[in-house]
């Protein structure tokens, strides 16, 4: 980009409080005649994703009511908590302009029509697993309206949680998609599809649950690739495994990793975004091409990054032109312990990059300094530890 081109910049901050707390989150916009300069300055702004507020909804202040579910399905037209047993191979809808919370107490749901759970409408709604039940949701593999495109789909705001479990099988494509924001806090989540896994499109946000994904797509991905500052993908806590025939987790903004345990046991690359910021967890990863990779995307095409502050990673990688971590920018390790097992490559970067911090060993050699990336992949060099 030419550094002397001129360009408007408007930056507008705003406290947005979320939370019964009243945290504050900042956030911004830019304005600029430079479409790299907007990209580049929406991916350094960390969380612009609407808080989960599904635990200050005053369910009891709205109707319970308790169903057997048949071969007719069910369909939700009003506010309030739905208790659902029983089979159908019909569908379970939702459409309504307020809060919706379906209770899965030993559900076997095996459409015949299209999606199982279709969320046409609702201001948000809560997908909760009544404790020590076994749910069982698939859908059809054609439907009328190929659009939607997941066993699980909603339309707006999809929360999971619930102490329960719930097998998905998505015979058309995706397993969870949540057009908007969808949450996953807590649960027993096992997802078998023949597309994507678990896709949130503005954002995907997993803090707590086990979850277990075997995806012939992505295994878990934030979508939005259109507006600036959604696309992101977070994890703060649970325990996730994937297997996957492409990325097993991407977004097309920013991924940001805080804790859990993940497992990544397959994937051509593991863990891809244009932004990448890893702060905490316990990471394991095997992937055919690279391991970790910050590449653009359709809407961020500059300020690619890898961040690595903590966490314990052990990454490896398949033959060939592979990285472990790759960058097609800046590459900080700023703490943290990184094990990495690659033929190859172990660090490539475009832009900047340094070992700060943190233990970092290459195929059992530990190196203090970031190994001098090539073209077409990084070198294996790099000063050993004496």
């Amino acid at each position: 980009m030419n550094k002397s081109k001129k360009a408007l910049i408007i930056i507008v901050a705003i406290i947005v409080l979320a939370g019964t707390g009243g945290a504050a989150a900042w956030y911004y916009y830019a304005n600029t005649t430079d479409t790299e300069q907007a990209n580049t300055a929406s991916t350094s702004n960390a969380t612009n994703i609407a808080a989960d507020d599904s635990d200050d909804i005053d369910w009891a202040s709205l109707p319970t009511t308790n169903v057997t579910l048949t071969d007719e399905g069910y369909a939700v037209t009003a506010a309030g908590t739905y208790v659902l047993s029983g089979s159908s191979t019909g569908q379970v809808t939702i459409n309504t302009d307020s809060y919706v919370r379906l209770v899965l107490d030993g559900v076997t749901i095996k459409s015949s029509k299209g999606a199982a759970i279709y969320i046409e409408n609702a201001k948000k709604t809560v997908v909760q697993l009544a404790d020590g039940s076994t749910n069982t949701v698939e859908d059809a593999a054609t439907r009328s309206d190929e659009d939607i495109d997941g066993a699980i789909y909603s339309s707006d705001d999809l929360v999971i949680n619930g102490s329960g479990s719930l097998t998905v099988t998505a015979n058309f494509a995706d397993g969870i998609v949540g057009k908007d924001d969808l949450w996953i806090t807590a649960g027993n989540v096992t997802v078998t599809s023949v597309d994507d896994g678990i896709r949130g499109k503005d954002s995907l946000n997993i803090s707590g649950g086990t979850i277990v994904i075997n995806a012939k797509g992505d295994g878990m991905k934030a979508s939005n690739d259109t507006d600036l500052g959604k696309g992101q993908l977070v994890i703060a806590g649970g325990d996730i495994t994937i297997s996957s025939g492409d990325d097993a987790i991407k977004a097309e903004q920013k991924i940001s990793i805080t804790g859990g345990t993940i497992n990544i046991k397959t994937s051509v690359e593991g863990i891809e975004a244009p932004v990448i910021v890893i702060d905490d967890g316990t990471i394991t990863l095997y992937a055919s091409d690279d391991g970790i990779n910050a590449s653009a995307s359709a809407i961020i095409t500059s300020g690619l990054s890898i961040t690595i502050n903590g966490g314990t990673m052990t990454i490896e990688v398949g033959p060939g032109d592979t990285d472990a971590i790759d960058s097609n920018g800046d590459l900080y390790v700023n703490g943290g312990t990184i094990s990495i097992t690659a033929q190859v490559s172990s660090f490539d970067f475009d832009g900047n990059g340094a070992i700060n911090g943190g233990t970092v060993t290459v195929n059992g050699q530990r190196i203090t300094e970031m190994p001098q990336q090539m073209m077409g992949g990084g070198g294996m060099g790099g000063g050993p530890q004496r």
